[in-house]
């Protein structure tokens, strides 16, 4: 879910859908626009963006240069950040502002990759005013909706997915200035590639919302208070997460990075005991399972720098699965429902798309970072799984086979 280190964070990588909205939420019932990315040619267009940076992160084995930043600013700023604005605006068509959005972020990767700083700076700064307006015209200046427990935490983490990017963006042109012509603060984790986390969180926080808007209507108080303790667990973890990282504090670290572990597996057993029962259920537990393994991968990783010999060893493979399970397994599982949302229930066979997805997201991609043939097997299968997934119209699924 989240970087466990510098190093972590260098290669990485919760939505409201309101129709589960619970009875005691403050704000209005709404759906999500049925004509909500039903449009072939933006869909094309978001899932190239998503198959270019995923064959991004091959591209230093064909040329020695930092793709890492195309690889996941594509991927988190560019798809991931224009499906929540698309999402928040919730009109039939995207907006100008949205468009925008689109059209900046991609310039905005392709500064960062060059190293015009302080073009991205300016960039990042317009992009973080975008989302702003965006926000605080769906949600409000301040806040404040995030604090009372009568909310739901549907919009909740829809709320902080959408502030989460802006402060990112915000952040992130700071980073940037300071970096190169400011100089306020000395630190070596002060640089843009920590701020990837920025990036990652929103799609992170967007596939929360996603996940909750499934769970069952009818749990008592207690179910509850313990929802809305996920959140809070979940966004002042990420937050203090961040600040042991830039200050490489160890041994907080790792606490912390136990709390959310064990947090996410809290999560899953709630939404696999409380979930409803609709095809969707399938797809967010097995992203759910992506994540937990992220922890894993993330802990372990932590472990693993206190055995020099190992590390050196498996450093690169554990961090690559670490990457490509956030990013390609649970990020990509909340927008890909959320891009289908009005498309349910599909004509497909659950089971054996996710099977696929597992086998591209955590064997095959991960090895082909070091191997040019699997790099090339892994992407031509990852627009395999993305066509059997988009393949056919909404229709009767097929049975499901375990």
């Amino acid at each position: 879910m989240l970087a466990i280190s510098q190093d972590l964070v260098n290669s990485h990588g919760l939505i409201s859908i309101t129709i589960a909205r619970e009875p005691f939420t403050m704000r209005t019932e709404t759906t999500v626009n049925q004509s909500f990315f039903t449009s072939p040619v933006l869909r094309m267009f978001i899932l190239s963006l998503m198959v270019i940076a995923f064959m991004f992160g091959f591209a230093d084995q064909v040329w020695e240069k930092n793709f890492e930043r195309l690889h996941v600013f594509f991927f988190n700023l560019c798809a991931g950040g224009f499906t929540i604005i698309y999402h928040t605006e919730n009109e039939e068509r995207p907006s100008l502002l949205a468009y925008l959005f689109l059209l900046l972020s991609m310039v905005y990767a392709a500064t960062a990759f060059l190293e015009q700083y302080v073009v991205a700076a300016i960039i990042s700064f317009t992009l973080g005013i975008i989302v702003e307006i965006v926000r605080i015209k769906h949600f409000s200046f301040i806040p404040r909706d995030l604090i009372p427990l009568k909310i739901s935490v549907v919009d909740k983490f829809h709320h902080a997915s959408v502030l989460c990017l802006s402060l990112g963006l915000f952040i992130a042109t700071f980073v940037l200035l300071n970096t190169t012509a400011l100089h306020w603060i000395e630190n070596k984790n002060l640089t843009l590639n920590v701020f990837f986390l920025g990036y990652s969180f929103p799609v992170s926080l967007i596939t929360m919302s996603v996940m909750f808007s499934f769970i069952r209507r009818d749990i008592g108080p207690n179910l509850r208070l313990l929802k809305q303790l996920f959140f809070w667990t979940i966004n002042l973890g990420v937050i203090t997460f961040f600040l042991v990282i830039l200050y490489e504090m160890e041994t907080a670290k790792f606490i912390i990075g136990n709390i959310l572990f064990l947090a996410v597996i809290m999560m899953f057993l709630f939404f696999l005991f409380l979930g409803i029962k609709v095809q969707q259920k399938y797809f967010l537990l097995s992203g759910m399972i992506f994540l937990v393994f992220t922890g894993i991968t993330g802990v372990g990783y932590i472990l693993l720098a206190d055995y020099p010999g190992y590390y050196e060893q498996y450093s690169r493979l554990l961090l690559s699965c670490h990457a490509y399970l956030s990013l390609y397994g649970w990020g990509l599982s909340g927008l890909l429902i959320l891009i289908r949302w009005n498309d349910f229930p599909l004509k497909l066979n659950s089971m054996k798309i996710i099977g696929f997805q597992w086998f591209v997201v955590a064997i095959s991609a991960p090895l082909g970072e070091t191997n040019m043939m699997l790099a090339i097997i892994s992407s031509i299968a990852f627009c395999l799984f993305l066509h059997f997934f988009f393949e056919e119209a909404g229709s009767r699924p097929l049975p499901e086979k375990s």
